[in-house]
């Protein structure tokens, strides 16, 4: 297998190496002083690079370095290209531009004389005023990875030495605290509005003197709501970085300089976060790391005053291993129930992927949304009366005018939903996501629906037509809604796309409650010309954690934005594949960004890659040349990402590397291949082909079960859902509900 391996530290010092020998002589250097000790404990957390025996490390080498690697990232800026509008090493292969702004880079540039001359009130006037004027411009820092102008604007706030950070807080600290007091007298009854106040103060002012107590009071709150790995990404703030994360500090990686909090009560709650995440080898392993640091450490954790180590152990002792084990004696027992879904009445219904809340199985055809009883099959919320076999008493909602595009549809048709709490979220209209320059039909919309006491009631919609009025370029290139919408308590969010002369896309957001419009970000325009006269559909579907919102736009870019006020955080770009028509250069399949313990794993399908990337600031973990074309990432068990191309594959969290002994189930026999998606149960891996249904050990790769569904249920393959002890099986409009006896 040909591999193409991206390191952390070499990333840097490549780039620069184009910009000068000054700049390449100082990163080379830096990339190695950052790398001290590293080796020690790299297998501590196989799947994260944050040993807890490198910490005191981290922070030794991280004062010797602050100075040098703050001039470093200023020489690096002036160097880099100025009039670049396409990013990466080989502007020939790029697929997006993005929001660079030369003037920006100059500026930046600038502060480098100032520093040299240690004139820190000049440098601290400059960042600020920088943040300040041109937030969400974009800096290149490395091949390929850009930040906002406002990160790292506070990178390098925090990066000052200690003249320079007084200087710094002299000219913001009091704002900050009036703000971080603000947020105090907030009522505890209001949480999500002490949220914003406190992450306000966080994402203005990082390094001011208040944002610790800011970032603790956030970790603290979402651990209460049981988000464990945003707590874990917050309080990691608090701590010097680790590891390979070394090399990303000051440049995309922020981590407060001077933070007032107790270290060791900080990694004694990050254990607790490994623990409440049932992962207890991992635990097991930072507890090991933590008696070696902080043996004699007291303090409060789980609501017990004492010796730190003695408490956490106690909590640890008797808990069972955290991975479930392999499901071998998985079967499927009966046909519950079958249903095909009526196709809408202007396309194909392509395929679908249905939702399961509670006893209700939930599915759209794209026009209309059905409501069955998951046990029984039943229309859900329907008369006695009504005949069980008309399919029409299982809607709950259709749109009120259907219309039909002028012309054809290229790509594979997709349907989803979003659910959250008793409301149901779903895009409705026509397949069009890229719209032909000829074409004057499409239409899209987002509803919600209220599936608790509302029987699927609409109580939510936005047309996308709609969602700018005012836009001079609505009329001739209206947006287009693609993907089920991501929610979470209190917003929607989803991808936009409309066709210019290219491709644009963006990301917007809106009120859970009602509706309106709280922000809409560009993402970036394609190289891709539109069609003159084809349409294309795509699905593609956003991945929520650590306040933040990825997207995997399957056009040479991975974007990470701000879920509070849509800020762009970072941008990853890579070789495209699609470089001249919207329609070319991307292969069939589903893969959204699939987030797993601080770490975004993404498998763009215009590309051969499988990347790693650590989520919180953009640093390329590892990436890989796939000999398969991967069509989905299923997701992570016993520690391994399970992906499905032609065949299924384990890959290694820690090195992209495959993780199998036999590197792979499945071969070149079409009999042998995928044939619909895959889905995870304990640590087993579902995976379907034509005849059979494989149950694979996601440990070891070795099949432990074969069940023939061709021969003994007349089933060819399709999609997989697991709830319960249910597993549904979709394959185009066809509908199957098997039982399953695990």
């Amino acid at each position: 297998m040909q591999r193409n391996v991206t390191s952390h530290a070499a990333t840097p010092g490549y780039f620069a190496a184009s910009c000068g020998s000054r700049v390449a002589a100082a990163v080379n250097y830096l990339s190695t002083e950052l790398r001290v000790s590293v080796a020690g404990d790299a297998h501590l957390h196989a799947d994260r690079d944050c040993g807890l025996l490198d910490w005191y490390k981290a922070a030794r080498v991280m004062r010797r370095s602050h100075r040098q690697l703050l001039t470093l990232l200023l020489v690096f800026a002036s160097a880099a290209p100025l009039s670049a509008q396409f990013v990466a090493v080989k502007p020939s292969q790029e697929a997006i531009t993005l929001d660079i702004d030369s003037a920006v880079t100059k500026r930046l540039a600038s502060i480098e004389d100032f520093v040299a001359e240690k004139q820190w009130d000049t440098v601290a006037t400059l960042l600020r005023q920088t943040q300040a004027e041109k937030p969400d411009k974009l800096v290149a820092i490395a091949p390929g990875w850009y930040v906002s102008v406002a990160r790292f604007c506070q990178c390098q706030a925090a990066l000052l030495p200690t003249p320079g950070l007084a200087a710094y807080r002299r000219q913001m600290d009091a704002t900050a605290k009036k703000w971080f007091d603000d947020a105090e007298r907030i009522s505890v009854a209001d949480p999500s509005r002490q949220r914003v106040a406190w992450l306000r103060i966080v994402r203005q002012w990082f390094a001011s003197s208040s944002s610790d107590e800011a970032i603790a009071r956030l970790a603290e709150q979402s651990f209460e709501q049981a988000d464990y790995a945003t707590a874990r990404t917050y309080w990691e703030l608090l701590l010097p970085a680790v590891g390979s994360l070394r090399s990303a500090a000051g440049m995309g990686l922020l981590r407060h300089p001077d933070a007032s909090c107790d270290a060791a009560q900080i990694r004694a709650q990050l254990i607790l976060c490994s623990l409440f995440e049932k992962s207890v080898t991992r635990a097991r392993q930072e507890l090991a790391a933590f008696r070696k640091l902080h043996g004699n450490a007291t303090g409060r954790i789980a609501g017990r005053d004492g010796s730190l180590a003695d408490l956490l152990s106690s909590l640890l002792d008797g808990r069972p291993v955290d991975d479930s084990p392999a499901t071998s004696a998985l079967s499927l027992d009966r046909r519950l129930w079958s249903v095909e879904l009526p196709s809408n009445s202007v396309s194909d219904i392509g395929d679908v992927a249905p939702i399961v809340v509670g006893e209700t199985l939930f599915t759209t055809n794209g026009e209309s949304v059905f409501a069955f009883d998951a046990t029984t099959g039943r229309p859900k919320w329907s008369e006695p009366t009504d005949a069980a076999a008309d399919i029409r008493a299982a809607i709950i909602h259709s749109l009120a005018d259907p219309i039909a595009p002028k012309l054809p549809v290229e790509g594979r048709i997709r349907h989803s939903l979003s659910v959250r709490g008793d409301r149901l979220f779903v895009r409705l209209g026509t397949s069009i996501t890229a719209r032909a320059k000829q074409e004057t039909n499409s239409h899209s919309e987002l509803v919600g629906l209220e599936i608790g006491t509302g029987e699927g009631k609409l109580v939510w919609r936005v047309a996308a037509e709609e969602i700018d009025p005012q836009d001079p370029l609505s009329a001739e290139s209206p947006w287009c809604f693609e993907g089920s919408p991501a929610v979470d308590s209190q917003r929607v969010f989803v991808v936009l796309r409309r066709s210019l002369p290219q491709e644009q896309i963006n990301v917007a957001c809106f009120d859970a409650d009602t509706a309106r419009l709280l922000w809409n970000r560009k993402i970036g325009i394609t190289v891709a010309s539109t069609e003159e006269t084809v349409n294309s559909t795509s699905h593609l579907q956003l991945t929520v954690a650590e306040d933040s919102i990825f997207v995997s736009t399957d056009a040479g870019t991975i974007a990470a934005l701000d879920a509070h006020d849509g800020a762009i955080r970072w941008m990853r770009t890579y070789a495209s594949d699609v470089l001249l028509s919207s329609r070319s250069g991307r292969r069939d399949g589903h893969a959204p960004p699939v987030y797993h313990d601080g770490v975004l794993y993404v498998a763009p399908l215009d590309t051969n890659r499988l990347l790693a990337i650590h989520a919180e600031s953009g640093l390329l973990c590892w990436q890989r040349e796939w000999p398969d074309p991967i069509q989905h990432v299923l997701g992570v068990a016993h520690n391994t990402l399970v992906v499905q191309g032609r065949s299924l594959w384990g890959v290694a969290l820690a090195s992209g590397e495959p993780a199998w002994p036999n590197r792979r189930v499945g071969n070149e026999d079409t009999e042998g291949t995928s044939f619909g998606r895959g889905a995870l149960i304990g640590g087993s891996v579902l995976w379907p082909n034509r005849d059979e249904l494989i149950v694979v050990d996601a440990s070891s790769g070795q099949i432990t079960r074969r069940i023939a569904v061709r021969e003994s249920r007349e089933l060819t393959g399709g999609s997989l859902t697991v709830f319960g002890t249910s597993l549904v099986m979709s394959r185009g409009a066809q509908l199957t509900v098997l039982g399953l006896d695990r």
